[in-house]
């Protein structure tokens, strides 16, 4: 019997299990900033390492396997992925944290690109359009099923279980592998492998990416990101020329003659960029604002990722019947419409409106990716051929650190101010309180603590926005209860014609009790009227701030709306090829 024909199963697992990591990592992050308590804006390095390090590799992992031997190297990358997982898993900081996905990031890069060209190696003419087909349609499987799986593990199992359950995954993967792909007498050949280039431009992606997020915190115009941004755009002119004077380069310069491929290349980026947007900051909105499950939020999001699976799939049948031109608008279009909805939400009454911002933005997405992904390819043969989708796969991780970079970015600055501005409103608001001084600045000051402008964590959420009792101090009751004491003594020493100092023990003893009995009644109906305000300033708060979180991420997409509708202008790029002829 020959395994080898059961290879594909085996190939789409091993893909689907690399390619739902960053669909599932966006639903746990609120729950990872919990654990760790570290802001978004450092946590979105946990996403940014995974796409960084599998954009630079990608293209020199799949040369490397070359020489290898391609079934050795996803076996090798299998265990890799598998042993990044289990470190994930068992993370306890930041830091480790970003080291496991750099583990698990290598693992991927080294299964996604020499997959695809194992599962054309193995099927012949008549099924390689099926084998293609579905390596590509896993990457619409994960996007559908990764936020679901993800919701439901975190939900019953915990985040670190999101990671842990890949490991006996992978073992499975690893089992079946063996069986029906041989490791032993592979052909091999010698390609070069263009390792200047991967550094040079891991370090430009390292230094753009640093430099969008930490720009808020660090300032736009401090000499750090002024250097990092300076170096980003050195590094990306060394590696074009680098590029350029390879023999063997890590990107084929050649490709971008293509009017066609340049197009593409842009609507990848961009369609990533969109998607990202919206992949990365609504979980933690739903989350952490409205403190749903990580379960529902997920669900929530499900929606998109089911149209951009049926969108991509009818899309590509309808590539050769309709004018791509017409596709390519479309989608930008209905993405444009998407994030419209999204920057004018109204979740108060329900998610209705949030489900249908997500349906059109997966059906303009998948007009967009199924449309470019054809179109990047169409001009080339060949080795052109195998090099421009590898390219496009680039592009597409570029698309997404760019909108984990700037819409972190933008997120931070918004929440800052939506911050600062329920400090200034609490601050107000406390003047009302008929308290002393030193009470009130006592309340502004835990407030300023729950609140932290200059931090951009969402982990104290409107449900955490807290305020002490308050007591009068007992002095201050003391001392109240001796002027009430030394009054009465008075009134009764002159309503019987004598000195107060005369009057009998007892009679004192009894006025000392029933005056400290009314002193505390008093002292306690003053507190409950003073943390009844406070109860009210609370409910106040609660209200400006989500109002002001709301703002601040729903408005992320308003800053952004210009930018689907002025994506149609790349429209003329292309060299579309017209139906019943091929594009010259």
């Amino acid at each position: 019997m020959n395994k080898t024909r059961y290879f594909l199963p085996v190939l789409l697992l091993a893909n689907l299990l690399c390619m739902m990591d960053v669909s599932i990592m966006t639903i746990i992050l609120p729950e990872i900033q919990t654990a760790f308590n570290e802001s978004l804006t450092n946590l979105s390095w946990t996403l940014n390492v995974y796409t960084i390090v599998f954009a630079t590799l990608i293209i020199p992992f799949g040369r490397l396997a070359e020489r290898l031997g391609r079934n050795k190297f996803v076996f090798s990358g299998l265990l890799v992925f598998g042993l990044g997982s289990l470190l994930s898993g068992l993370a306890t900081n930041l830091p480790f944290m970003l080291v496991a996905r750099a583990v698990q990031s290598i693992g991927a890069a080294s299964i996604v690109p020499t997959s695809m060209v194992i599962g054309l190696e193995k099927s012949d003419q008549s099924t390689r359009n099926k084998v293609v087909a579905a390596l590509a349609g896993v990457q619409g499987l994960a996007v559908a099923l990764g936020p679901t799986i993800g919701g439901i593990v975190s939900q019953y199992f915990g985040w670190r279980w999101v990671f842990l359950i890949n490991v006996p995954l992978v073992m499975l993967t690893l089992v079946l592998f063996t069986f029906v792909l041989p490791l032993r007498n592979e052909a091999t050949s010698k390609a070069a492998i263009d390792w200047l280039g991967a550094l040079v431009s891991m370090a430009m992606l390292f230094s753009l990416s640093l430099g969008l997020i930490e720009g808020n915190h660090w300032g736009w115009q401090s000499f750090s990101i002024i250097g990092l941004l300076v170096a980003a755009v050195i590094f990306f002119i060394l590696f074009m020329i680098l590029e350029y004077r390879q023999q063997h380069p890590m990107i084929e310069l050649s490709l971008f003659k293509s009017r066609n491929f340049n197009g593409a290349g842009i609507a990848l980026i961009l369609c990533n960029y969109f998607l990202g947007g919206m992949a990365v900051l609504i979980p933690t909105f739903l989350t952490r604002v409205y403190g749903e499950s990580e379960l529902k939020a997920a669900l929530l999001i499900t929606p998109y990722s089911i149209a951009v699976m049926f969108s991509v799939i009818l899309t590509s049948l309808a590539v050769k019947k309709v004018n791509n031109k017409l596709l390519i608008g479309g989608g930008f279009i209905l993405i444009g419409v998407s994030y419209y909805l999204l920057a004018n939400l109204d979740v108060s009454p329900n998610y209705n409106e949030l489900i249908l911002a997500d349906i059109i933005l997966g059906i303009g997405y998948g007009l967009v990716a199924a449309t470019a992904n054809i179109l990047a390819v169409a001009d080339f043969h060949g080795g052109l051929l195998t090099a421009s989708q590898s390219v496009a796969n680039v592009l597409r991780q570029v698309g997404m650190i760019l909108a984990i970079a700037i819409f972190t970015s933008i997120l931070t600055s918004n929440l800052r101010l939506a911050k600062d501005n329920t400090l200034h409103f609490a601050v107000r608001q406390t003047q009302t309180l008929a308290v002393s001084a030193a009470a009130r600045t006592r309340v502004q000051a835990k407030i300023q603590q729950r609140l932290n402008p200059n931090s951009d964590s969402v982990s104290q959420t409107t449900k955490t926005v807290k305020l002490p009792q308050l007591k009068i101090a007992n002095s201050v009751s003391a001392a109240l209860a001796q002027k009430e004491y030394q009054e009465q003594l008075t009134k009764i020493a002159q309503q019987k014609g004598i000195q107060a100092a005369l009057l009998p023990v007892a009679v004192k003893v009894k006025i000392k009790t029933l005056v400290s009995r009314a002193v505390r009644q008093k002292v306690h109906q003053k507190e409950t009227q003073i943390n009844t305000q406070l109860a009210k300033l609370v409910k106040r708060l609660k209200q400006h701030l989500r109002t002001q979180l709301d703002q601040a991420f729903l408005h992320v997409y308003g800053s952004m709306l210009w930018l689907p509708f002025g994506a149609l202008l790349l429209l003329p790029i292309f060299k579309f090829r017209r139906k019943g002829r091929e594009a010259a």
